[in-house]
């Protein structure tokens, strides 16, 4: 049985042929490639931070370099930091945080990358888990008080004289970042990436967008999450690349950072979009930037052809997990206008695109076969970004890796598109995410695109409830106006689903729980329904 799984490890890892060690012509760890940008390209600027109130604050490599060698050697004397050492930190978009990345890696140590929002138990929850040696924040960084928090200096206070300050070698396939999975569907479990795995990631977002020096890259999602700290932050500092990282989201201040700073690309999600679209009132997009970036949760079709319509520019929807280093696969630039069309917007579901350098992404049938274009199966990665296991939980890992891929659990097919001859991957929805009405699997996540599509719905999510006659029935949540019925989304639902398998009740919610970069938040979810099914009137009996 170890052979099995050992095998399982090293063919989930392979890339073209490559084993995990033959490493690909990348730079192997994130402070090596900052040594290397800052020696090349020392004064050019690296990030340009945004905070709520306005303030701009630009770091250039050489500074990101200098700063994290004096917060790392601060953490050598304050925290006896030591290589091997794993130091849980809450990081905000800002300065400090940035550097306290760098700098612990800089000194051999792993980050543990927590939630600022995160109540206290699930903090120490994790920390616990891992051994952390601190809990670390920033001076701006507001979390839960009943946490002893390390707060961390001001790089710019600290000694110059360890400007120089030289860290130990760094193992490539060592831990360097863990991150909580967001538990939207299931407990949370903690992902190792490695040094590795997030410098192929970085170095396959810089040659999947082109983004080189003089490039400005905006980003406005929280670099505790994966998509954040892997796109904003190493993907940037891998193109040599000038990033704006605004403190949050703000749909009023992000159009005039937008033509002020000029960017070619900006990474969102789509609820970012659709704010945006309700919220710009005379968009006028500068004419340098190229395309966003959407990832995290599901682009709905209607969103990317608004922006479309209305702006004149392109959304590049990504797909990935944070087992997977973030992204597997995005959209191509430069695709024609047929083939942008076909894919994204005259298609029941939009694209998540084709794979990105350094892994493999195929639709997988139940007996392990590449399932044909069109057929639907499970969405499979392999390549060196996997992360290296689920810690502390082996039978997790082994699982996620039988038969040498890693198994995402989100179902989907491909699509080939006749002017490249490419492969698209088009996701329809997660395996666990479905209910069993009648003996008859539903999609939660087609009900829940099925009722977004209804005109005045600004939101909705799907859950399930035990039934004992039926064994499930489905419970729909929807943020609506009053003048919104059930009846009108029975009939709207009923366009695309058995009426048998409809949802038994509507729950009205003023929003659906959703993660900060959008994905429903099911366990809350359902929580909420329960609550609100408890105290409302009996549902609609559809047992006849």
């Amino acid at each position: 049985m170890h052979d099995t799984h050992d095998r399982d490890h090293r063919q989930a890892h392979a890339y073209a042929g490559r084993a995990f060690t033959d490493r690909l012509p990348v730079h192997p760890t994130m402070p090596e490639l900052l040594a290397h940008r800052a020696e090349r390209h020392g004064s050019a600027p690296y990030l340009t931070f945004h905070d709520a109130e306005g303030t701009e604050t630009t770091l250039t490599y050489g500074d990101a370099l200098r700063l994290s060698r004096r917060l790392a050697a601060w953490a050598g004397r304050e925290l006896d930091a030591r290589p091997g050492d794993v130091f849980a930190l809450a990081p905000v978009n800002d300065l400090p945080s940035v550097t306290a990345v760098f700098a612990l890696l800089l000194a051999g140590c792993s980050v543990l990358s927590l939630n600022p929002g995160d109540p206290a138990e699930r903090v120490m929850r994790q920390a616990d888990a891992l051994g952390a040696k601190a809990l670390l924040r920033g001076p701006g960084t507001t979390a839960d008080t009943a946490v002893s928090w390390t707060v961390l200096p001001d790089p710019w206070t600290l000694p110059t004289d360890d400007d120089t300050w030289a860290g130990p070698a760094l193992d490539p396939g060592a831990d360097a970042l863990y991150f909580g999975t967001s538990g939207s569907t299931a407990a949370s479990k903690l992902v190792a990436q490695s040094h590795y795995n997030g410098a192929v990631n970085a170095a396959a977002l810089h040659r999947h967008h082109g983004l080189g020096p003089g490039d400005r890259f905006l980003g406005c999602l929280p670099i505790h999450h994966v998509n954040g700290l892997h796109f904003s932050i190493f993907g940037v500092l891998a193109a040599g690349a000038h990033g704006i990282v605004l403190s949050g989201f703000d749909p009023f201040r992000y159009p005039g950072l937008l033509t002020a700073h000029r960017p070619r690309i900006a990474s969102v999600v789509p609820s970012i979009l659709e704010t945006l679209l309700e919220t710009w009132r005379a968009p006028e997009v500068p004419r340098e930037f190229d395309y966003f970036v959407s990832a995290a949760a599901p682009l709905p079709r209607s969103t990317a052809r608004a922006v479309h319509d209305k702006w004149g520019v392109r959304v590049l929807q990504g797909y990935g997990l944070t087992e997977t280093t973030n992204f597997s696969t995005t959209m191509p630039r430069g695709l024609s206008e047929t083939a942008y069309r076909a894919l994204m917007l005259d298609c029941d579901i939009p694209s998540v695109g084709t794979a990105l350098y350094g892994n493999e992404v195929a639709v997988l049938r139940a007996d392990g076969r590449r399932a044909e274009p069109g057929e639907r199966g499970e969405v499979c990665m392999r390549g060196h970004n996997v992360m290296s296991r689920y810690q502390g939980n082996a039978e997790a890992t082994a699982e996620a890796f039988a038969g040498g891929w890693f198994h995402s659990q989100d179902l989907g097919h491909e699509v080939v598109d006749p002017e490249t001859g490419l492969r698209f991957v088009v996701i329809t929805g997660r395996a666990k995410n479905i209910a069993k009405v009648r003996g008859e699997t539903v999609s939660l996540e087609e009900m829940e695109r099925a009722l977004r599509s209804f005109p005045s719905v600004r939101d909705a999510a799907c859950s399930t409830a035990a039934d004992r006659f039926l064994g499930e029935v489905v419970v729909a949540a929807v943020t609506a106006p009053r003048e919104t019925t059930d009846a009108m989304l029975l009939d709207h639902l009923g366009r695309f689903f058995d009426p048998a398998v409809l949802p038994a009740r509507f729950v009205r919610l003023p929003a659906v729980p959703r993660t900060a970069t959008g994905k429903v938040l099911r366990p809350r979810l359902k929580e909420l329904l329960q609550s609100a099914v408890q105290e409302s009137a009996p549902a609609v009996d559809r047992r006849s």
